[in-house]
This record gives C-alpha cells, sequence and structure tokens, in this order.
C-alpha cells in the first residue's frame, strides 16, 4: 500500500501550487480533479459559483489513481461563495468510502474555509487528521509556508492502520 495520495481541484491555479508543494513535501503521489465541461471566462465562473451554492455535482472525468491503494487521501478544493467547490464535491462523494484516512485544505479569496473543511469531514464520514484554510494573499506573500509545513507534519504524523 502507497502512503499518500493528494487529489485536488483548481479553476485558476492557485489551489494546484498548494496540492503540488504538499505532494513534493510528503513526497507521494498527486492527481487532479478534471472537469468534463470547461469553467472557462466568465460563463465558466459564473456557473461556478452556481454549481457550488446549490452543492452540485457535475461529472468529472475518470480518475487514474485508485484511493484503495493509500492510506491517506489529501484533498484540496478552492472555496467558491463559502462553499466546497462542485467538481471537488463530485470526487469526495463518489470517493469518500475508499478513504482510509483522510486529510483536507482549501485555498480562499475571502473566507469559509472552516466549513468547507468541516463540510469535507461530513461528505468523508470521518475526522480529518488534518486540516488547513489558505488566504489568497498568504498564498501571494509566501506566508503559508509554516502553515503548509505544520499541515504535512500533522497529516503524515498520525498512526497508520496495522496491516492485516
Amino acid at each position: 500500500m502507497k502512503p499518500c495520495l493528494v487529489v485536488y481541484y483548481s479553476r485558476t491555479g492557485i489551489t494546484q501550487d498548494v496540492a503540488t508543494r504538499i505532494a513534493a513535501a510528503c513526497a507521494c503521489d498527486i492527481e487532479p480533479v478534471r472537469d468534463v465541461r470547461p469553467r472557462t471566462g466568465w460563463a465558466g465562473y459564473l456557473r461556478s459559483g452556481r454549481e457550488a451554492f446549490a452543492r452540485k455535482t457535475p461529472p468529472i472525468a475518470a480518475m487514474t489513481r485508485n484511493p484503495d491503494d493509500y492510506e491517506l487521501v489529501i484533498l484540496g478544493s478552492p472555496v467558491w461563495v463559502g462553499r466546497l467547490s462542485a467538481p471537488m464535491r463530485s470526487y469526495v462523494q463518489a470517493n469518500a468510502a475508499r478513504f482510509r484516512r483522510v486529510a483536507a485544505f482549501c485555498t480562499m479569496g475571502g473566507s469559509g474555509g472552516d466549513k468547507v473543511l468541516d463540510g469535507i469531514a461530513a461528505l468523508c464520514g470521518k475526522p480529518l487528521l488534518a486540516r488547513m484554510a489558505l488566504a489568497d494573499h498568504e498564498i501571494k506573500s509566501g506566508q503559508d509556508r509554516d502553515k503548509i509545513g505544520m499541515f504535512v507534519q500533522a497529516a503524515t504524523a498520525a498512526p497508520t492502520r496495522p496491516l492485516a
């Protein structure tokens, strides 16, 4: 069994940047959640907000990595209108039963991070081993480095399940 997988959704690249740094710090596999239908331009931006607000689960592209193969899955999503991004909601709902252990992070322009992280835990049906909400200004100014380090340490320090 592999130790860790980072799964993230990113529309603008901000969440992708954080996910890439977390995966590098954990030396683990990483995979993006991809939309079936593009979210570019104003129309994509508005559709993203509507879907998140309505808690929709839009279709997503098939994933290549199986969460059953990993001891820990780290989920990353942007916050959209104070809610979990719709593509990540689709992924979590489809795979939550396959997560052995889970940690999560979110990126946001404003607020809502704690609410989104609580929502991820509820969708997973288990507590998060580690959680982190990062504001865009923290990421752009480099203030996120310590938070990312503490998040990775908390997520990977939790004891693993004994092998049967």
